[in-house]
Order: structure tokens, then C-alpha cells, then sequence
């Protein structure tokens, strides 16, 4: 679902919805790939992280150091140390390097494995779920905003979070929203920012996006006077009229065109 507010938003439906009261669960999505691939994915088998020179097990929450006497305290201490009470009132979510994923109240954390600097806790009693690039994440809140969503996923600079659509796939911008209210799956997966497509036959790389034919003239250079033509996905050379748009792919072909038909 696609909402249009003052500023553009696309709202983008995911979710798996679980009670926290007596460990009650109520699925709501179909063919969920988890954070996962299992629950210590991330954390299990990588270097250990040491006491501080007072003995203390560290970590952060929503950005706020918390200090355990303890290597495994679990999740109900973790939101204890946090001030956040009563814990039962919270979802806490543990950021791994390729996923997230939530934590039980009596689940214990050992804070001696790397992929425990960094927790969020938001004031839920429901867990959603997406993926990006097949890694399953989970999350506390319904909206998370593109720019946190680059956050959460560790998505470079270079790159840009794509919304998996058949055939008409979604570049998320800065102003977009991804919803996990509603009912359904969305898959993510990121591609480089700049692409590479041939113009005669030489290579020109490009930003990712939708442009008119008047632009793509302008930055290819088009001889004016001459048509802009591409090759399509069925293979056949297609000219450009004026004002229209194109999406512009990974590896597209164009060619200018003398207007009565010759080559160029």
C-alpha cells in the first residue's frame, strides 16, 4: 500500500504480530525468512568482549550505556538497567551485523559475544518482521523511516534499499516510510546508488531512477535534432518519445538517431 502524505511516503505493508503475555504468539505473515536462519545468528562463535577494568559487562540502549555485573544477564535486567519499567510493557531488539532480533524477558544475553554493543527497546507488546538481502529482521514499531532503516540494515552510502516488487521494483528514498502494520511479507534488498549503461556502446555511469527523455538527451549529449532510442526487454530497438519516462536499469543500451530513420 502506497500512502501519499505532505511529503512522499510509501507505505510499505510487513508484519508478524506476537503477544508477549504468557508467551502467547499470533502469526500473522506467510514464509518468513527470520533473523535468522537461527536465534543466535550473528552472536555465537565470534570473539569475546571482556569485563571494563571495574569488572563490568557493557552494552547500550536506545544509545544509553548500561553497566551488568553479570556476562548473561537476561532480558527483563537488560530493560531493568535501562529504566524502562516495568519491562513486561516492552520489546527488546538486539542489532546483529546482518539481522535484529528480539529478545524474551527470560531469555538471558551473553554480553561476552560480539553483536551485544547494541540494543533497542521500544514500548510494545508486538514484534514485526522483513528482510533485506534474505537476512530476517525484527522490530519493535510499525514505521521505520528510510534513513533508520539504512541504520538497522548497515546500508552504505553507495547504495540504496530496493522494496522487491514484481516487475516494478521500489527505490526508497530519504522521505519514505516502511509500514509493518498490515498484514503480509516485504522483502528488501539493497543495489549500488550509480549503474553503468552504454550510450553508442560506451559505457556512462548514471544515478538509479526514472528519467524523462529530455534528460537522458541532455546528460548522454544527443545531437539535437536526433532521437533517443533504447533496447528493450524483448530485445527491439524503441524510440523515446518526447516527455516520456523511463526507468533506467543495470547495463540498458541507447542510440541517437538521425530523425528521417538513418543511422547515425
Amino acid at each position: 500500500m502506497l500512502d501519499k502524505p505532505s511529503m512522499p511516503l510509501y507505505l510499505i505493508t510487513i508484519t508478524s504480530a506476537w503477544g508477549r503475555g504468557a508467551d502467547e504468539k499470533v502469526m500473522k505473515m506467510e514464509n518468513v525468512v527470520t533473523g535468522g536462519q537461527g536465534r543466535d545468528d550473528g552472536v555465537k562463535g565470534q570473539r569475546g568482549r571482556g569485563p571494563d577494568a571495574q569488572g563490568h559487562f557493557s552494552t547500550t540502549v536506545n544509545g544509553v550505556t548500561v553497566k551488568f555485573s553479570e556476562a548473561m544477564p537476561k532480558g527483563e535486567h537488560v530493560l531493568d538497567k535501562a529504566d524502562l519499567e516495568p519491562a513486561s510493557d516492552y520489546v527488546l531488539i538486539q542489532l546483529l551485523t546482518h539481522s535484529s532480533r528480539s529478545v524474551g524477558l527470560d531469555e538471558t544475553v551473553d554480553l561476552r559475544a560480539e553483536g551485544t554493543e547494541v540494543f533497542r527497546a521500544f514500548k510494545s507488546d508486538r514484534i514485526f518482521r522483513f528482510t533485506n538481502n534474505g537476512h530476517g529482521f525484527e522490530w519493535g514499531v510499525e514505521k521505520i523511516p528510510e534513513p533508520e532503516l539504512r541504520v538497522i540494515c548497515q546500508v552504505r552510502e553507495d547504495e540504496v534499499l530496493v522494496l522487491e516488487r514484481d516487475g516494478n521494483d521500489i527505490d526508497l528514498k530519504l522521505n519514505d516510510v516502511l509500514d509493518l502494520g498490515q498484514a503480509g511479507t516485504e522483502h528488501l534488498h539493497t543495489e549500488k546508488r550509480l549503474i553503468t549503461v552504454f550510450y553508442e556502446n560506451e559505457p556512462r555511469e548514471i544515478a538509479r531512477g526514472t528519467y524523462t527523455t529530455e534528460q537522458l538527451k541532455q546528460k548522454f549529449g544527443v545531437q539535437e535534432g536526433y532521437v533517443l532510442e533504447f533496447i528493450n526487454d524483448e530485445g527491439q530497438l524503441t524510440p523515446l518519445k518526447p516527455g516520456a519516462k523511463l526507468k533506467v536499469k543495470e547495463g540498458m543500451k541507447f542510440f541517437e538517431q538521425v530523425p528521417c530513420g538513418g543511422s547515425s
